[in-house]
């Protein structure tokens, strides 16, 4: 499989408020690119894994697998266009199931 595509998952880390300093310390963005592979599910596929065929779904695969937790992702430089994973495959961690076209 070629894995031509890049996947950034992005975890935030929340704001707080240092009272030694008496301000507010920003939250950070911890972001990791792999490379992936990303296809459109088929009707087929959509219908059986999520019982529904009126939503596009794509589906990301990595080389391996990917335990961190994070809040979204998104694929190459489009920043702009951000996934929420819908669904991750049990039986191998490195497929990600998302809503939307890739």
């Amino acid at each position: 499989m070629r894995m031509n595509k890049r996947v950034t998952f992005v975890s935030e880390t929340d704001g707080y408020y240092d009272p030694e300093k008496g301000e507010w310390i920003p939250g950070e963005l911890d972001e990791k690119t792999l490379p992936c592979n990303a296809n459109k599910l088929g009707i087929e596929s959509t219908n059986q894994i999520f019982g529904q065929i009126d939503k596009k779904m794509s589906v990301i695969r990595l080389q391996r697998p990917y335990y961190k937790d994070f809040e979204y992702l998104y694929l190459g430089d489009k920043k702009e266009q951000k996934y929420q994973v819908k669904r991750q495959s049990d039986h191998r961690k490195g497929v990600f199931y998302v809503e939307g076209e890739v």
